[in-house]
């Protein structure tokens, strides 16, 4: 090796001696700028080898869009995730597991793959984290962590694939759920994971620049399941407060509420209408919320708002106590369940024809 070229260990001993004002700034503005570069890039790539997603079927968009988005945010992490798993082998799991989701994800953008083999790589991943101590415990005993490990995992990782339904929404929330990670362990003083959780958020930002609607680009499977994966992995890596286990459950709900409750309406309007739940369709809170003449826009500030109050609140429960905590914790639970209720009366939506509709394509469904 070059004497200039330090190794992965050097380079990450070098990266926590950096002050940490500006050790965040760095790696927040790395995949930023780099996926901004990237994203383009990666929109000319799918073109050529005819890697896009065409309209027909649930789909609401009107003209084929490139998918490969996901490509460029795997790009813009790889730096600031490269120096911070150097620092630790529990973080170098979750990049690595993030990339091999990504990948199973790219394979399905080119090449429609069965929900069984992704789900079987993703239950995979989530027990590596396991392994590598990066788990639930919440109840303390192993043998009940590791399940509720996996199906965290599978359900934060999927509910982000499933809200990558609609023009920014999957990017946006992840950049409100990240930036709520970064506050707690910063906060905490991990700066490793506040670094990663930045740098998630960072190259989230920069490819929503060409996915705010209407889209020039989508995530595709490949920028859903990795995104969703770092921020199930990263939620499970935040050193939680020991003891009651109330305030850990609270937060860690919060901190992926959106993605969380959009996948509660759709596997309880999809068994109840006895619809299968990995099949695609018009039926999720975005799509709810557009059939009520709610632009695509609208529903993806509403969608980063929601997030956004999610992840405040999250921080603020961190280390409160218990009686607070589940106070609250009832409350919340109550208005999930009212939400809940509202938007499973709702409407789904149904693809209007008309290109002026260009910002919302959406007509109330029968």
């Amino acid at each position: 090796m070059p004497p200039w070229a330090p190794s992965i260990a050097d380079a990450a001993l070098s990266w926590g001696t950096v002050p940490a004002w500006l050790r965040y700034l760095i790696a927040f503005l790395i995949p930023l700028v780099a996926t901004l570069i990237l994203t383009p890039m990666a929109g000319r790539l799918a073109g050529r080898f005819d890697v896009m997603d065409r309209p027909g079927g649930h789909k609401t968009h009107l003209g084929a869009t490139p998918y490969l988005g996901g490509v460029a945010v795997a790009g813009g992490l790889l730096l600031v995730g490269w120096l911070s798993a150097g620092a630790s082998g529990q973080l170098l799991v979750v990049v690595g597991g993030a990339l091999v989701l990504g990948f199973v994800g790219l394979l399905d953008d080119v090449q429609p793959v069965s929900p069984w083999i992704r789900l079987a790589y993703q239950i995979v991943a989530a027990i590596a984290l396991w392994l590598v101590g990066v788990r639930a415990g919440v109840f303390d005993a192993t043998w009940i962590d590791l399940p509720i490990t996996v199906l965290w995992v599978v359900a934060v990782t999927n509910a982000f694939n499933f809200i990558d339904n609609m023009d920014g929404i999957a990017a946006g929330v992840a950049i409100a759920s990240a930036l709520g990670i970064a506050a707690i362990a910063g906060y905490n003083g991990d700066y490793l994971v506040t670094s990663l959780a930045l740098a998630t958020a960072g190259a989230a930002l920069g490819f929503l620049r060409y996915n705010i609607p209407p889209a020039r680009i989508f995530l595709g499977d490949a920028g859903s399941m990795l995104l969703g994966f770092m921020i199930a992995a990263l939620i499970l890596k935040l050193d939680l407060p020991v003891g009651p286990s109330a305030p850990r459950v609270l937060s860690t709900v919060l901190l992926a509420g959106v993605p969380l409750f959009d996948l509660s309406v759709v596997v309880i309007a999809r068994l109840r209408d006895r619809r299968p739940i990995w099949h695609g369709s018009t039926d999720h809170t975005s799509h709810r919320m557009a059939a009520g003449g709610r632009s695509r826009r609208r529903v993806l500030a509403y969608s980063i708002s929601a997030q956004l109050v999610c992840s405040v609140l999250a921080y603020a429960m961190y280390r409160q106590s218990q009686t607070v905590v589940i106070g609250v914790g009832v409350a919340v639970g109550f208005a999930w369940l009212v939400l809940l209720g509202i938007f499973l009366r709702m409407p789904g939506l149904t693809v209007a024809v008309d290109p002026s509709l260009a910002d919302m394509e959406a007509v109330t469904s029968s």
